[in-house]
């Protein structure tokens, strides 16, 4: 028992190396790296000096992430239903297409208990978002629904950054609570470098076109939520998210506003999929796992469409998902899970500074 009531020494860097290589027999350390990026590899046994203190890992405090379902590519007479039975029955966050041929948004929320829940606008097709909103206000406003409680969060207008001033002063009348979600451009093979950096360069060139002052660009930064799709490689997929918030720190210093939280969407499409439903449940429970682990705030699933019989049966496999890793696993109960994970740890450094190079150049 004594062993229990002190701190072991740790192995010092050379030490853990040459019980490694011991352990491997004939066996090489470099067999076990895996590649990250062009510039980027991953150590399998890292060590914590490997880690520098500038990139530590940044927890995100209480990973007591919201459970979501995209119903974006839902298009059929079941919509409303659908999106009923989940929000009144375990759902949290909901992310709904508003591009007005897809949905009866005047039955939308009929029935539906909306006190802690996510609602995610994305608006398409030219639907001018103010417009919008007041037509949310009023018909909350109908309904004795007070809207500067409700969890709204609008995608934010990237193409359009003049409309940002707007909703500014909208947001300050009627929708306090108001966040917007910021949905990076991903391709599968694109390496987590180039999409952490391009996605804070997107961003960036559109606070330029917006020619906002400091006042209203501290505003926007404390509001944003970022949409991320991970491509289910599972210890890199952690490592970008967790790099993620390290960037967001440091970008926040740039621009040398308050430290606002990371705030992270993680979405889960079908472009992720494969062709076997079977495979589809295995690859979503991977990713929301990633998710999960990283600390995300919201997690949520579009249940692939095509050739699905029972879509009902499919999107409620898809929840219980979250429900099972969230309730059952008990993954919302740490807020860092990889912190000390030297490997994941010197991973999430390496990412986190080729990616600030590359969005300072």
């Amino acid at each position: 028992m004594e062993k229990f009531t002190y701190d072991f020494e740790g192995y010092s860097k050379a030490d853990w190396l040459e019980i490694i290589k011991k352990s491997l027999k004939k066996g090489s350390i470099d067999d076990f790296a895996w590649k990250i990026d062009n510039e980027v590899e991953g150590k399998a046994f890292a060590h914590k000096y490997d880690v520098t203190e500038e990139y530590s890992a940044i927890a995100s405090g209480e990973n007591d992430w919201k459970t979501g379902l995209d119903y974006s590519l839902i298009n059929n007479d079941n919509f409303n239903e659908y999106i009923k039975s989940h929000l009144n029955f375990g759902l949290n966050s909901a992310i709904i297409n508003i591009n007005h041929s897809q949905i009866d948004i005047n039955r939308l929320f009929e029935g539906i208990d909306l006190d802690n829940k996510e609602l995610i606008f994305n608006t398409r097709y030219g639907v001018d978002q103010i417009l919008f909103l007041e037509y949310l206000k009023d018909y909350f406003e109908e309904r004795e629904i007070d809207i500067k409680k409700l969890n709204i969060v609008l995608r934010l207008p990237i193409n359009r950054p003049g409309s940002i001033l707007e909703l500014e002063e909208y947001s300050k009348i009627h929708l306090p609570n108001i966040q917007f979600y910021f949905k990076t451009e991903r391709e599968l093979s694109n390496s987590p470098v180039n999409y952490l950096a391009e996605s804070f360069n997107t961003l960036t060139a559109f606070i330029k076109k917006a020619k906002i002052n400091s006042t209203q660009l501290e505003w926007l930064l404390g509001k944003l939520k970022f949409h991320f799709f991970m491509n289910g490689t599972i210890l890199t997929d952690i490592s970008t998210l967790r790099a993620f918030k390290i960037l967001w720190k440091n970008y926040l210093k740039s621009f040398a506003t308050k430290d606002f939280p990371a705030k992270i969407i993680l979405g889960i499409n079908h472009d992720s999929y494969t062709d076997d439903e079977n495979n589809d449940l295995i690859m979503a429970t991977i990713l929301s796992m990633c998710g999960a682990i990283a600390g995300v705030d919201s997690i949520n699933i579009a249940p692939r469409t095509e050739g699905i019989t029972d879509m009902k049966n499919t999107m409620r496999l898809m929840l219980n998902i979250q429900n099972i890793l969230k309730l059952e696993s008990n993954m919302s109960l740490v807020s860092d899970a990889m912190a000390g994970s030297y490997s994941i740890e010197d991973a999430t450094n390496h990412i986190a500074i080729k990616a600030w190079e590359n969005i300072q150049e």
